[in-house]
């Protein structure tokens, strides 16, 4: 059956609309949790210029725009549902949010220490970054992709390959982290909190390998090795958690380089960990949809 074209001005006008909403919820979802946040403490030159709420808004229509920009040009190319596709890219973000929220970074908290209410606080406020991104792919790939009617085929990981991929992208992500900790290199809270900073470490490290068996069968299809991990892994998931990472730096002055770098390291360990996975662990069969 042939797919329905949908105009580029009503998949512009979709867009737009739907990134504003998301920006708007994620804001007052934002405003309302419950933390002592003393806005007079932003000191960068940004919000000097124009004002917390202008930075503010700026962070999280670039954030969201990139989302729904990597979520509509790879998703269309893939011969997955529109819903398949909004839902797995949706929830990448989302859960990137979410855990990415919970780094050990209390400086740039309410509170002067690690516990139970620093990880409640960070809980809803990752909750309120990750919910707008989630309805936002969903709804954007659902009002402006084509359905793919036909029964295509796609790249699947069986659960194994899942597991080594999960198990190699945890493992390199520690290694790199605790040398970026141990050496400084990675600004953190280890000698305060090693515990739970390393416990993060471990846990966001599994969170970056399950985004990548999320996504990989939308990317898998018609690649080589190398282009499947640089659109997937730097394109996609590395440039989204470099505009996450980079709020810190938008409204702390003096910090914007750490948190590239910290992003950046991440990103780079992951590509490379990507390619060797993509080299010697993976050989999956194309399976039906």
């Amino acid at each position: 059956m042939k797919e329905k074209v949908i105009s580029i001005k009503r998949v512009l006008i979709i867009n737009t609309l739907a990134i504003i909403v998301a920006s708007a919820i994620a804001i007052i979802v934002h405003a309302i949790v419950p933390g002592d946040v003393n806005v007079e403490d932003f000191d960068s030159i940004f919000v000097k210029l124009f004002g917390f709420p202008v930075v503010a808004v700026s962070y999280f229509l670039l954030l969201f725009l990139h989302c729904v920009i990597v979520m509509r040009y790879f998703g269309k190319r893939s011969s997955m549902t529109k819903l398949q596709i909004g839902f797995r890219f949706g929830t990448v973000f989302a859960a990137l949010y979410l855990f990415g929220m919970q780094e050990v970074v209390v400086e740039a908290s309410p509170f002067n220490e690690w516990g139970l209410a620093f990880v409640n606080y960070q809980f809803f406020m990752g909750i309120s970054d990750a919910i707008p991104a989630l309805l936002l792919c969903v709804v954007t790939a659902y009002f402006t992709l084509s359905n793919k009617n036909t029964t295509s085929s796609w790249y699947l990981l069986n659960l194994i390959e899942k597991i080594k991929v999960v198990a190699l992208i945890t493992i390199t992500f520690l290694i790199a982290r605790t040398v970026g900790y141990e050496t400084g290199v990675i600004g953190s809270n280890i000698d305060a909190f090693p515990i739970p900073t390393y416990l993060w470490t471990i846990v966001f490290g599994v969170v970056l390998g399950c985004c990548y068996t999320v996504l990989y069968p939308i990317f898998a299809s018609g690649q080589n090795k190398f282009l499947l991990s640089y659109k997937l892994v730097v394109l996609t998931i590395g440039v989204n958690w470099i505009i996450f990472n980079s709020f810190i730096g938008l409204i702390f002055s003096g910090v914007m380089h750490q948190m590239l770098v910290r992003s950046g390291i991440d990103i780079a360990v992951f590509f490379f960990t990507s390619i060797i996975i993509q080299k010697y662990f993976l050989k999956s069969d194309i399976c039906a949809s």
